[in-house]
Formats: C-alpha cells, sequence, structure tokens
C-alpha cells in the first residue's frame, strides 16, 4: 500500500478517537498487510510500529513523539496534534476543506494524530501526554492544536490543568470547540494565564 486514502483514514480515526483499541489494530493491521513493513518510510511500516505498540498494551514508550519539537519556517515552535475532523465537535464547513487531511501525505504525522488521539481516550494515556509535557524544554513557546481540537469538555479541563503546572511554558491555540469551552467555564474552570486561545471562526457554534 504506497498511501492511505481520505475514506480508510477517516476510518481509522474514528476508531482512535472512540478509543476502539480492537478496531484501531484492525484497520492498522490492514495497512501492514498491504504494503511492506520492512521499508522504512512506508506506510506499513510506521503501522506495524504502531500495532507493536498497541499488542504491548500501550506502555509509555510511544512509537511517535508526542509532541512535534522541531518545528518548521511557519511553525517555529513545538506542536501538539490530533486528529482533525473526527476530534472537531465544533467543525462546520470547514470539515470539507480541512488544511489538516494534506498532512496525511505523510504517514508519520497521521500516525502520530493517531496515537495522541487515541491516548486522550484512555487514563493512562492521558498520563502519557502529561508527562510528555511536563517533560518539554524550560520556557518555550508550543501550539496547542495544529491540528485536530478539544473533543470534550474533559479534555479541556484536561489540558488546563496540565498547562497551569507548567507557567514556564507560553501556550496558544485555536479552537472552533466553542460548546465546550464555554461548558467548562461554566463550571468554574480555571484559565491558566500562560495560554491564550484564538476563536477560531468557520464552526458551527459562531451563534455562540
Amino acid at each position: 500500500m504506497a498511501t492511505v486514502d481520505r475514506a480508510l483514514g477517516l476510518e481509522i480515526a474514528g476508531f482512535a478517537a472512540a478509543g476502539d483499541g480492537v478496531n484501531l489494530r484492525d484497520g492498522l493491521a490492514s495497512i501492514v498487510d498491504a504494503g511492506d513493513a520492512d521499508k522504512r518510510g512506508t506506510w506499513a511500516y510506521f503501522a506495524s510500529r504502531f500495532v507493536a505498540w498497541l499488542d504491548a498494551g500501550t506502555p509509555e514508550d510511544t512509537p511517535f513523539s508526542v509532541w512535534s519539537l522541531e518545528g518548521n519556517v511557519k511553525l517555529p515552535f513545538a506542536a501538539f496534534s490530533t486528529l482533525p475532523i473526527k476530534t472537531c465537535p465544533g467543525a462546520g464547513a470547514c470539515a470539507e476543506y480541512c488544511y489538516s487531511l494534506k498532512a496525511w501525505r505523510y504517514p508519520a504525522a497521521y500516525f502520530r494524530q493517531v496515537q495522541n488521539t487515541y491516548l486522550l481516550t484512555k487514563s493512562a494515556g492521558r498520563r502519557i501526554v502529561a508527562d510528555a509535557t511536563n517533560a518539554l524544554p524550560a520556557g518555550i513557546a508550543i501550539r496547542l492544536y495544529v491540528d485536530g481540537d478539544f473533543a470534550t469538555v474533559a479534555q479541556v479541563a484536561f489540558w488546563m490543568s496540565v498547562i497551569r503546572k507548567r507557567p514556564d511554558l507560553s501556550v496558544y491555540g485555536y479552537s472552533k470547540s466553542w460548546r465546550e469551552l464555554l461548558a467548562y467555564d461554566a463550571v468554574g474552570g480555571l484559565w491558566p494565564a500562560n495560554y491564550c486561545l484564538n476563536l477560531s471562526n468557520g464552526g458551527n457554534a459562531e451563534n455562540l
């Protein structure tokens, strides 16, 4: 399998977002079976690493880094991403032309998103994400959700708690999850002083 089409990519994304490890493994295994898992850099190669991690019980040593630290010319900071669309309850028309899907041309980028999405659905996985965030270098700027979004109110609460514990970090991000953000605020959720939220337009909750 030279690449993964959008339909299969979204199907696997749905399993990850639901925390469905059984079907997630089956979807990944289909990629392994259709390709050359011994050829570095291929879809099958990266999928095989992911399957091995799932089979091992999702240990702390994840197959892909939780945070992307290298950045690039457009994004000169550490970045965290999950799967677009499937983690975006506020998505509107943007789901039809989502720029994040372009990153799926690169298997490592796609599988990092799958991994992070799945981790956030499990208590042990959230500990892995929290530990990776706590291990970030001191005083850097980071972007939360270059791809994907706060899927639930619980995920908003999780991230605000993690960010409060690292007041040295400068954290910002865009979000269309307005309902989830407002629900967190409505129950007295605390907003860290080092977090800057940009409300992203084009979502389905702009009436709020």
